[in-house]
């Protein structure tokens, strides 16, 4: 895949995340309940996939090979629970922008140690300069959002 494009589906799949949040903290509004609204997320979510899946629309998918997965290969599911409940419980506390923010400056963070020591498979990439500071750029983001409260 070329780099651009992947930097265009990257980019995309980010904007993707802004309108689920903004869409998720409305549906803990109205349900009145972040559990119930992080629920509704994942049944949309899963009917969407499988009738992905069912049409074939990325081709055909190869779920045989599905007990070949590490225990921890698992987990994504349940963390992505965890992430969608809590984003609808800090949206209306921080606002959109600054939980974004957080989220990605802590998602850079534990990038950088995953990536220094090869941790769940990933190719090592040695901590940077470079990254260090993009982090730190992150952290004054957060903290410049903060300041009109």
């Amino acid at each position: 895949m070329d780099t651009f494009i992947a930097l265009i589906g990257a980019s995309s799949g980010g904007s993707f995340l802004a309108l689920a949040s903004a869409a998720n903290s409305r549906l803990r509004k109205t349900l009145q309940s972040a559990i119930a609204a992080a629920a509704v997320n994942f049944v949309v979510g899963s009917g969407t996939l499988t009738l992905l899946l069912v049409l074939g629309v990325f081709g055909t998918q190869n779920l045989e090979r599905l007990s070949q997965v590490p225990w921890w290969g698992f987990i994504g599911g349940s963390l992505g629970a965890a992430f969608v409940t809590l984003s609808t419980i800090v949206i209306p506390k921080l606002g959109l922008t600054t939980s974004t923010l957080a989220v990605v400056c802590s998602q850079m963070t534990l990038s950088l140690v995953i990536d220094q020591w090869g941790w769940f498979g990933v190719t090592p990439h040695p901590i940077s300069a470079s990254r260090v500071i993009a982090i730190a750029l992150l952290l004054a983001a957060v903290t410049l959002t903060q300041l009109d409260k």
